[in-house]
């Protein structure tokens, strides 16, 4: 596998990618459903909503469960309080991540996390794992005006680190980063264990596929 050359920064996404998610959100889910007397979900269908933020997920748990009466505004903000108590509850990190990431950062890349994640959520996420001194910038998803597949979390990384997006790849499991990569002119890495709504990330055309973490330190 050959080397990429000349990069100064990181960009990765977060749900898929660093962290298996779907098991606090479907508890989150699960119990927002269920204030509202709706049919719960399982990991395989959470699998399918994740990816676009936190409205677009639960808007989908609503579809699924038929829902006719909730208004989605609603079921988020209910969603985002139970979220918020199950963060951490079951969730682990991919093999190899935390190593990983350090062992990039001890080799002076800088490295960003772009997730559509609300940023609220962030810190609480990555302080349970160990890996928040790993990043030199966190981006969630309302943190600036837009969020994946567009390019402005992207483009403010490079800015913020006054690199070319030439120096610069975006690493992640699923369209909106390969595509908010692509449409910031970054090279993109996928990775082939997250979550893609259910589909081959190949399909992406993305530059580099990899399907250990741990293959970044043969890549970078």
């Amino acid at each position: 596998m050959p080397k990429i050359k000349k990069i100064k920064l990181i960009c990765f996404d977060l749900d898929g990618t660093l962290v298996n998610s779907v098991p606090d959100m479907r508890l989150a889910l699960n119990a927002m459903l269920d204030d509202f007397s709706l049919p719960k979900c399982v990991d395989a269908d959470v699998k399918t909503w994740v990816g676009d933020g936190i409205p677009m997920m639960v808007e989908r748990a609503l579809n699924y469960a038929n829902n006719k009466n909730t208004s989605i505004d609603k079921a988020v903000s209910v969603f985002e309080n139970h979220y918020a108590h199950y963060l951490n509850s079951a969730s682990c990190l991919y093999d190899n991540v935390q190593e990983t990431l350090f062992a990039l950062q001890k080799k002076g890349y800088k490295i960003a996390l772009i997730t559509n994640k609300a940023e609220r959520f962030l810190d609480g996420l990555l302080k349970n794992f160990s890996i928040y001194n790993a990043f030199d910038l966190l981006i969630g998803g309302d943190t600036l005006e837009k969020k994946k597949p567009d390019p402005l979390q992207v483009e403010f990384a490079c800015a913020h680190f006054n690199v070319a997006k030439s120096e610069a790849v975006m690493v992640g499991d699923s369209k909106n980063d390969i595509l908010a990569g692509k449409n910031a002119g970054l090279i993109s890495i996928a990775l082939t264990y997250g979550y893609n709504y259910g589909e081959p990330v190949s399909n992406l055309d993305p530059e580099y596929i990899i399907d250990k973490f741990k293959e970044l330190l043969i890549l970078l």
